[in-house]
């Protein structure tokens, strides 16, 4: 009986450790980024479903399905609903969920629910290996901001990308 019980716990030890990406370096997950600019997206999942792990400042983050880049671009026009990113995979030898920060700088300070900001910046689940996104949606008035506006992405605290993309 003990040996099973060792059995089942060495078993179960592999597994976790095969899914863990603690070990993985920023050279073993290399960052490709696809495509950008002007994006339609559809939300499936927000923050409150747990796929944010550290939401930023009173700004609501979703997952996006059925992402795609309608234009590719770095312009965009300042109006309520434009949605705007990128496309991007990290590759790894093995396919694994692995922790990414998203950063968005805006052009000036913004101020929203009486807090003043100049960024947000979340942490959020990545399969290595297949496509993912991540855009922004203007969708209040304090976002409507002409200028550049960042994207950074980094991996183990390490930038691994910048778009900027102006708005207009």
């Amino acid at each position: 009986m003990k040996l099973i019980a060792l059995l089942i716990s060495i078993s179960f030890l592999n597994i976790c450790s095969a899914q863990s990406n603690t070990n993985l370096t920023t050279e073993d997950v290399k960052f490709v980024e696809l495509n950008y600019g002007i994006a339609n997206a559809t939300r499936i999942a927000s923050d409150s479903d747990g796929v944010i792990v550290k939401p930023a400042v009173d700004v609501s983050n979703n997952m996006l399905s059925q992402f795609e880049i309608v234009k590719k671009t770095d312009s965009v026009e300042t109006k309520m609903k434009a949605k705007f990113g990128i496309e991007y995979m990290f590759t790894a030898k093995d396919t694994m969920d692995i922790y990414v920060d998203i950063e968005w700088i805006y052009p000036k300070t913004v101020k929203n629910n009486g807090k003043k900001f100049k960024s947000i910046r979340y942490t959020t689940k990545r399969p290595t290996n297949i496509p993912s996104a991540s855009s922004y949606s203007i969708d209040d008035d304090f976002e409507l901001i002409k200028g550049n506006w960042t994207e950074n992405i980094y991996y183990q605290d390490k930038l691994v990308d910048t778009r900027v993309f102006i708005l207009y």
